[in-house]
């Protein structure tokens, strides 16, 4: 028998062990060992998934043409029913320039999958911010892909890197994320572009994971909002999070996606997502265009949460709704989650390799119906335990 006992044992004594948790939620709250705590773990930043709130009307809407459960085979055989044609063609209309849209199950089978076809392309070399997501990591390894990592959102050593290697390589893919799912902090989109505009072979693919339905005109983004959505060649929005339900869509031009068709194995080899599923997405995106005073209370809570803890000299990092204490230590990150979850909180402990060593924290998710007097205790604790 393979010998895991000691690897186990190895990531236990450096608390760095996952275990999955027995829960239900409730609203904004979960319950866990009979616990009611409030949830900072969830990515639902607009409070749809924690309140249901349009769950009765989307049902409704659903009874005079029932949608099936199951796709039964992957998109490119017999599942690719007319709700994935209606909803990538509301994303295209909305999002414009130029782009058209290919769902895919899931943020992560997207950009595994996607990369690891662009990795396939001859002299190609993929250059990533050293805190992008794994699955960008994923999607360069099994793809076999040439690629640097540049230091976090430091664009000065990204351009250093594309002057060593430009005249080497055909073409230079830069990956990132528009605002980072662990620091909580934004990509400079605007001086990547001015990058891409600087050299010629450079193409931009920035991950709004965390940024869709909660930032930009309409929750569309940031790449959007930035008024420079054409120059960017990719654009990934993922469902799971702010749009609460599952599922993501590459924005790219037609050739990409016909060339992803063809070669994103994550696409191919993958029974669709369900019908109801990918209408319930569209039905979301229809709601959130309306959801603009969500989006700004979110804007606030983070800002004054923030400012209250490093008022108290507490190490929070974060420009939006991801607010990060760092405690350096994963110990002391696994002490403090206990804490706060006697407290009335579920804030788990974010260890390595999720975040890189002495950088162990915890982690919030802010949601736009949390008003920051709920956050009273959890401030307290912190204040007292750092």
């Amino acid at each position: 028998m393979i010998e895991i006992n000691n690897i186990l044992e190895e990531l236990e004594n450096n608390f760095q062990k996952r275990e999955l948790q027995n829960i239900k939620t409730n609203g904004l709250n979960i319950i866990k060992n009979k616990n009611k705590l409030l949830n900072l773990a969830s990515n639902d930043y607009l409070g749809i998934a924690s309140t249901q709130m349009f769950d009765d009307e989307f049902i409704k809407s659903t009874l005079g043409a029932p949608l099936k459960f199951s796709a039964s085979s992957s998109r490119s055989l017999s599942g690719n029913h007319n709700e994935f044609e209606k909803l990538e063609q509301y994303l295209q209309n909305s999002y414009q320039n130029n782009k058209k849209a290919l769902l895919f199950n899931s943020g992560y089978h997207l950009n595994v999958g996607v990369i690891a076809a662009l990795s396939g392309i001859k002299n190609i070399l993929f250059l990533i911010d050293r805190q992008a997501h794994a699955s960008m990591y994923d999607g360069l390894k099994q793809g076999g892909a040439n690629f640097k990592r540049y230091r976090h959102n430091d664009l000065n050593h990204l351009e250093e890197l594309i002057q060593k290697n430009q005249n080497e390589f055909k073409y230079i893919i830069v990956l990132t994320e528009a605002l980072f799912s662990m620091d909580g902090d934004f990509a400079d989109i605007v001086s990547l572009v001015n990058l891409k505009q600087k050299y010629e072979n450079i193409l931009l693919y920035i991950d709004e994971a965390h940024s869709v339905g909660a930032c930009g005109e309409n929750g569309l983004g940031l790449v959007k909002a930035s008024g420079f959505a054409k120059e960017v060649d990719f654009v990934v929005f993922t469902f799971g999070k702010a749009v609460a339900s599952i599922g993501a869509t590459l924005l790219c031009e037609q050739n990409f996606k016909d060339f992803f068709i063809n070669k994103a194995r994550s696409l191919i080899y993958s029974t669709a997502l369900p019908q109801i599923n990918v209408a319930y997405t569209h039905f979301i995106f229809k709601k959130i265009e309306g959801m603009n005073a969500q989006r700004k209370e979110l804007i606030k809570l983070g800002y004054d949460f923030k400012s209250i803890l490093t008022g108290n000299k507490i190490n929070a990092i974060g420009d939006a709704h991801i607010i990060s204490i760092i405690t350096k230590s994963s110990q002391i990150a696994t002490k403090l989650a206990k804490k706060l979850e006697q407290n009335g909180y579920y804030a788990p402990a974010i260890r390595p390799p999720t975040v890189a060593p002495n950088s162990s924290r915890i982690r919030i998710s802010l949601n736009s119906l949390i008003k920051l007097q709920d956050l009273n205790k959890l401030i307290e604790v912190v204040c007292y335990e750092i």
